[in-house]
């Protein structure tokens, strides 16, 4: 039966209706053993499917060790992703939900898959992944377009700090009750993540203290208590300030 679910998507993305829109992937390290894919698309995508390319003789990857970032409290937890080492160096990976939900909603950009990678024989030089042969889906199986290839170079020594702080997002969005702020932080120091109404009224402190400069930083705001409508998070950090727009729907 899988089989079957699988090959249906695969003809559902490869033969899909006229492209009507852009969406991209990037590739980031996450840690010293991980690397996330991130997708940003104008459209809900509902399927996924890419081909991730590496040196056998530099990194391992696992079929059982790629899989979804989404929480068990997010209606995406139950998403599938299938994974294949076709050949040394080469994996498949194809990405959809048996209940029809959308892996991203439109005009978001999440991070969504996780790719959890060993180095062969302790290498620690530069090593590059490509990701290419990249398809997405939208509603009714028509094709997202998307960049057919992307190589991301990096060093298994690196440290984990990011070159710059930015925002990466809140996901889900629009949401309910619930929804994870994430944001790089480049610099150490006092970071405030302060939630705001439209009318600028202050409506929740998720942070305000001393972090250390790393990637990936989230903090998770419950709106329970508050009614539906736009709200704004606050992100002020050494050298940087900028907001990000979320929507609550009850």
């Amino acid at each position: 039966m899988k089989n079957i679910l699988t090959i249906g998507l695969v003809l559902s993305l490869a033969i899909g209706a006229q492209a009507t829109t852009n969406a991209k992937l990037n590739v980031e390290k996450a840690n010293q053993n991980d690397l996330q894919i991130k997708l940003e698309s104008s459209v809900d995508v509902y399927g996924l499917q890419f081909d991730v390319n590496y040196d056998p003789a530099q990194l391992n990857l696992n079929e059982n060790n790629i899989s979804h970032l989404f929480s068990g409290s997010d209606v995406r937890s139950n998403m599938s992703v299938y994974s294949k080492i076709k050949e040394p160096g080469l994996a498949r990976v194809i990405m959809f939900d048996l209940g029809g939900a959308a892996i991203l909603e439109a005009n978001n950009l999440e991070k969504v898959i996780n790719l959890s990678y060993d180095s062969v024989d302790s290498y620690k030089g530069s090593t590059l992944v490509s990701v290419s042969n990249i398809v997405a889906a939208g509603s009714h199986g028509e094709e997202v377009t998307i960049d057919d290839s992307i190589d991301f170079t990096f060093d298994l020594n690196d440290g984990l700090a990011p070159y710059e702080t930015s925002i990466v997002g809140n996901y889900p969005n629009p949401f309910n009750p619930t929804t994870t702020i994430e944001f790089d932080l480049a610099n150490s120091g006092v970071v405030d993540v302060t939630v705001y109404d439209l009318q600028g009224r202050k409506v929740a402190s998720l942070h305000n203290g001393m972090l250390d400069a790393a990637q990936g930083y989230t903090f998770n705001w419950d709106a329970s208590s508050v009614a539906s409508g736009q709200y704004f998070a606050r992100i002020t950090a050494p050298g940087f300030t900028d907001v990000i727009n979320m929507t609550l729907l009850k």
